[in-house]
């Protein structure tokens, strides 16, 4: 299959349907046989401002986002003025507001770039064959296809079935798509501007989706029966996501009046044997953490989905990063066991969310599982979901609830009628629960609690090396930056990388030895100062010298590495 790649992008307001546009060319194209990865940008408003929506689609697998885009169409005068920029050479663009201008910057932009201006009056077409002006989106996607050279008949049905359950004129629906397709606006010159991807339409057909929806998924498949949160950006999809499908699954889902409740419910379902899962970002998580420290002294099993966005306090909220990662692995007061993992793409998603289940469970800890706003949010092709993992619950009965186990793992089992009743304490407390302050006493319980931590770090997993074993530069990272650097290894072959899944308790063997084989090695975060690298620093000292560290709430674009190994 071709490696090679061509960007689309909507740019456009709030409100105003960019979102559902990309959505329908993504799941189009999906059906034509291509791979996609779909990102959007969008501002923190209901309506108004400048907001995107791009489509990298290509013949084999691809990961991530371009930079720049080779179709830019823009429903709004501010986001052709705002996007035009990332047009590529000979590209084209598209907009459909009268009476505009460009400035004599753009006009040079254009020319040197050798760039293709198109004018459809999309509203009026949409008007015109009996459809409304809401109808326009699916006039310029109609456009977009016949100069793509793609069939019109997967369009429509696509696009059709996508609004079949919704109050609209399905019929003029399909005349706007149509009379797009047909618009004189339309040049054939315009389709020899691409190369497009090759693809085979009976083979390459995938599932689509976002990260969120693959945590969705992963904890309906390991049993969560329960989900609380407070709808907090960009954890909200997974809230959606659950709660529209509640119905066909049975699962409780409650929205709390606050991210404080939705964990303390969270951890009393925990506690009477539920499965039950609780989501938020950054500032709903720090609210969470004195009930994560209360998770810890009990030794009572609790997941948290923690997906990041950019900055502290409200910061840029609907834009993506991962500064997160030092408040999940340290956040709290005093000091007790816990595991932090981070996801990066469907796969990723849907195995991790199952994975913190059961080591919550097993180690009876509370689990950190970290997403991003670039996963959250973002769509991928997959082939079809992971296998499902094994449930594991770790129940065992016996006389005292906090024994002290050689391994730190005391006896847990469900409270009910038939079952020994045992005292749940958040105090410090005896085997037997009962709240203590000795000296002795203190000093065992909380040896027992950190065996535990040992223990887990020997069951899991090295971090996973990808690309040229043999390559002198491999990069270092964790979450999003991986699907980057992947599309970049079908690019440069002369590369590697490490990643890491399991961040805490922090695994470093392999890492060791690439640092003892004298490799040149990269740590790249999408954050400010490289907290991956200070958990690696403290674990065995080493100070990586080269670092490529991208906080201005922007993923990693494919150029920014390509730009990195160039310079």
């Amino acid at each position: 299959m071709s490696k090679k790649r061509i960007s689309v992008k909507f740019g456009g307001a709030s409100g105003q349907g960019i979102n559902t546009t990309g959505l329908l060319l993504s799941k189009t194209l999906n059906q034509e046989g291509f791979k996609i990865f779909a990102y959007r940008e969008y501002p923190s408003l209901i309506e108004g401002g400048v907001a995107s929506y791009q489509v990298d689609f290509s013949g084999s697998q691809i990961n991530s986002s371009s930079k720049y885009c080779n179709i830019l169409l823009c429903f709004t005068q501010e986001s052709l003025d705002e996007y035009l920029e990332d047009v590529k050479e000979n590209g084209i663009v598209v907009y459909d507001f009268k009476d505009n201008t460009f400035s004599d910057e753009q006009e040079l932009l254009i020319k040197d770039r050798n760039i293709t201006t198109i004018f459809i009056d999309s509203k009026t077409v949409a008007i015109n064959v009996g459809g409304t002006e809401i109808m326009s989106n699916v006039v310029m996607l109609g456009l977009l296809w016949k100069i793509l050279e793609l069939d019109s008949e997967i369009l429509v049905e696509v696009i059709l079935d996508f609004f079949k359950s919704k109050n609209i004129d399905l019929e003029a629906e399909k005349k706007a798509i149509l009379a797009g397709y047909e618009s004189p606006s339309y040049r054939p010159e315009l389709s020899k501007k691409f190369d497009l991807p090759k693809t085979d339409i009976f083979k390459q057909k995938s599932l689509v989706m976002t990260g969120n929806h693959a945590i969705a998924l992963g904890a309906i498949a390991s049993g969560v029966r329960a989900y609380y949160g407070y709808p907090m950006t960009p954890a909200t999809t997974l809230f959606k996501f659950l709660g529209d499908t509640a119905k066909e699954t049975g699962m409780l889902v409650k929205q709390a009046e606050n991210e404080i409740t939705a964990v303390q419910i969270a951890l009393g379902s925990m506690f009477m044997g539920t499965r039950a899962l609780v989501g938020t970002s950054g500032g709903g998580f720090d609210l969470m953490i004195e009930t994560l420290t209360c998770a810890g002294i009990s030794e009572t099993p609790l997941v948290i989905f923690l997906s990041q966005r950019t900055g502290a306090a409200t910061g840029v909220p609907t834009w993506t990063g991962a500064g997160d990662l030092n408040t999940a692995v340290k956040g709290g007061h005093g000091e007790f066991p816990r595991c932090v993992i981070s996801t990066s793409n469907i796969q990723s998603s849907y195995t991790l969310i199952q994975e913190s289940f059961n080591i919550a469970e097993t180690y009876q800890i509370p689990v950190i599982i970290l997403s991003e706003k670039q996963i959250s949010e973002s769509l991928f092709s997959i082939k079809a979901l992971p296998k499902n993992i094994p449930i594991e619950r770790n129940l065992s009965e016996g006389e005292l609830r906090y024994k002290i186990a050689d391994s730190g793992i005391s006896p847990r089992w469900l409270p009910s009628k038939e079952k020994k009743p045992y005292l749940h304490n958040s105090d410090e407390h005896t085997e037997d629960g009962t709240a203590t302050e000795e000296s002795e006493m203190i000093l065992k319980m909380s040896d027992k609690r950190m065996k535990k931590l040992s223990l887990l770090k020997e069951a899991l997993p090295e971090p996973k090396f990808y690309g040229n074993k043999n390559a002198n530069t491999i990069f270092v990272g964790w979450g999003s930056v991986k699907n980057t650097i992947l599309d970049i290894i079908n690019i440069e072959h002369d590369i590697g990388y490490l990643h890491y899944e399991y961040i805490y308790p922090t695994k470093t063997k392999t890492l060791e030895g690439l640092i003892a084989n004298e490799k040149r090695l990269v740590l790249i975060e999408n954050n400010q100062t490289g907290q991956l690298g200070s958990l690696i620093k403290e674990e065995i000292g080493y100070e990586f010298n080269e670092k490529v560290l991208k906080y201005d709430a922007r993923p990693f674009f494919i150029e920014d590495i390509l730009d990195f190994l160039k310079n």
